[in-house]
């Protein structure tokens, strides 16, 4: 086992060939966004959000309660706009890396956030993981 995880031998987590970090995702995962999943989300709270604030404003008589259910809407909605932009984001940061993978040859199947790193795990009888970048030091 290479730092706490058995590289995918037994359906277990995948260490990344360059920094070690324990917490890659298949290449699938990485790259699939579900964008329309979380605008839909955050719509529906901020439709919620702004109703709650207009009923409980006519059943208390307190009139603020409607700007108040306004504004937590409106900050629903940038919240979930900031989620799907970053979202998308990360989904084109692992695509890169995957394109960069399969320029040099590389079929990627596992992704590391940490260091933005595609790359296979390692192979009995190699020296050492198939990455697509130069530009990192080899090994943890």
């Amino acid at each position: 086992m290479a730092n706490g995880v058995d590289n995918g031998t037994a359906d277990g987590p995948v260490a990344c060939p360059r920094c070690g970090a324990a917490d890659t995702v298949p290449v699938a995962d990485a790259t699939d966004t579900s964008g329309c999943v979380h605008v839909a989300e955050g719509t529906v709270l901020a439709l919620m959000a702004g109703a709650a604030g207009t009923y409980y404003a006519d059943e208390r008589d307190l009139p603020w309660l409607t700007a108040v259910g306004a504004v937590v809407a409106v900050l629903l909605l940038a919240g979930t706009i900031a989620v799907v932009r970053g979202e998308n984001r990360d989904a084109r940061r692992a695509r890169s890396a995957v394109d960069r993978a399969a320029a040099a040859g590389t079929v990627a199947t596992h992704y590391c956030a940490a260091c933005g790193e595609a790359s296979s795990p390692v192979t009995p009888g190699t020296d050492a993981p198939v990455t697509g970048r130069t530009d990192l030091p080899d090994g943890p």
